[in-house]
Parts: structure tokens; sequence; C-alpha cells
């Protein structure tokens, strides 16, 4: 009798210890690491910007970030790009050399200044758009950062605007930038939450409609000889030499395998 109870004895001490500990894991795992479950609705077009910004609202959700993270690095929900009703917010994840680089280019540029269709037939130009939000950081110029008059490189204060593809018509001047809070599109997202027949394929035909079969690469921009408008867009001196003359460009472009620096203690 002695015996079975301390063997029904320590098999519950095991039980319960077990569960303490996976308890223990748990909460540690959630109080240090954002989940992307924490921030994804049950919507099928998740309003990304929306909840991240709920989210990151909490200082503890802030400093166990590795990135800063706040609400003013965000374009509000309905004046991000149509874009979020089909991919991500960050939607670049094929190529593990470059998709780090070309998700970082989401932040100050429109998708299409780099997937517009070049045979248009129509003069495409670039500019800076301030989305007219009322923010006292917003500005117009080079987005995040800048050299000083000493040449050392710092933070700006333009963490809003985004540049846009412009197509010239004669006197008529288009940007190319549908936003999220569109009529049209929105009415397409209500209707597949609800379940309703869409048809999906003629949606993202008409959303890309100027979208290029492939996209420019790095150099195509980031080059000496590039066409790229980068001194009318603001960019000059150091600053300019950096994007016409990138190290990042012939690491992802020039090479199978490549390898950060050791770091010693």
């Amino acid at each position: 009798m002695k015996t079975m109870l301390k063997v029904f004895y320590g098999f519950l001490a095991l039980v319960l210890g077990t569960l303490i500990s996976v308890t223990l894991i748990k909460a540690v795992v959630s109080h240090d690491t954002p989940h992307e479950t924490e921030v994804l609705s049950e919507s099928r077009f998740p309003d990304y910007v929306e909840q991240l910004n709920n989210y990151y609202d909490s200082y503890e959700n802030r400093q166990s970030h590795f990135h800063r993270t706040t609400e003013r690095y965000f374009l509000p929900m309905e004046q991000q790009e149509n874009c979020l009703n089909c991919h991500s917010l960050w939607p670049h994840k094929k190529d593990l050399r470059t998709r780090a680089f070309n998700n970082q280019h989401s932040r100050y540029m429109s998708c299409m200044s780099c997937h517009m269709n070049e045979k248009s037939g129509r003069p495409i130009k670039f500019e800076w758009y301030d989305f007219g939000v009322d923010n006292s950081i917003t500005r117009q110029g080079p987005f995040g950062l800048t050299r000083d008059g000493d040449g050392q490189l710092s933070g700006t204060e333009n963490f809003i605007s985004k540049i846009l593809p412009v197509i010239y018509d004669g006197n008529i001047q288009s940007r190319i930038f549908t936003p999220y809070s569109t009529e049209k599109l929105m009415e397409y997202r209500k209707s597949v939450d609800a379940g309703k027949l869409v048809d999906e394929i003629q949606v993202r035909n008409e959303a890309e409609a100027l979208v290029g079969e492939v996209a420019l690469t790095c150099s195509k921009c980031h080059s000496e000889s590039s066409p790229f408008p980068w001194e009318p867009l603001g960019f000059k001196g150091e600053r300019l030499n950096e994007m016409r003359h990138s190290a990042v460009v012939g690491m992802v472009e020039k090479y199978e395998s490549f390898y950060f620096p050791p770091v010693f203690e």
C-alpha cells in the first residue's frame, strides 16, 4: 500500500511539475516576443497597420521588439496601398538574399515605383508625396537619412512621405497610387469576408493593370548610369554618391554567398 502511494504521489508530482514548467515557459516567451498571431485578425484582409499600431501602443510590447516600432512610422491604414488586399505589409519572401532590402524599400517607396510596367507608352517620373497626413513629422524630401555639413550620417524628420511614379500625359499628371480605402476595394473585401461569390481574377487584373511582369533590380536605380532621378528628388553630395554606388547592390547581385565580418570581444 505504501509503495502504491509513493508511486501515485511521484506521478502526481511529475504531472504538476510539467504543467508548471510549460506555463512558465509560455509566460516568458509571450512576454519577450511579440507573436504574429497576436496582430493578425480572423479576416482574410487583416488591417496590418492598425493592428501593429495598437499592439505597439503598449510600451512593454515596444520594448520587447528589436526594431524601433512606433505609430508615426506607419501611414494610416486607409492611406496604405491597395496591394495590401492580397499582399502583406512586408511581401518580399522568395529571395532570401534580397528580401530584407526589398521590404525596407516599402517604407519610403510605393510598390509601383519598382513594379511599374515600363511599356506603358507614357513618360513616367517620380516625386515625393506626403499623403496629406496632418502630422508634425510629415515632410517632403529625402526619406530617413541625410549627411550633415560635417559629412556625418544623421536622421531626418521625414518618416511618412513616399516616392510615387507619376504618368505625364501632356499637361495631365496622374499619380500611380490606389489607396486601401478605395470604395470599390472596400466593397470587395466586405463581399469576400461575407462569403459572397466574387470574381477575384477580375479584381486582381484590374488592380495589376499597370504592374510589370518583372520588377526592377537593384542596379536599375543604384548605379552611376541609372536614369533614376536622385537629384530632382533631393539627394545630393555624399548621400547621392552612396545611392549611386551602394555596396549592398554588389553584395546581392554579384556574389552567391556573402558573410558579415566577425565581431571580436
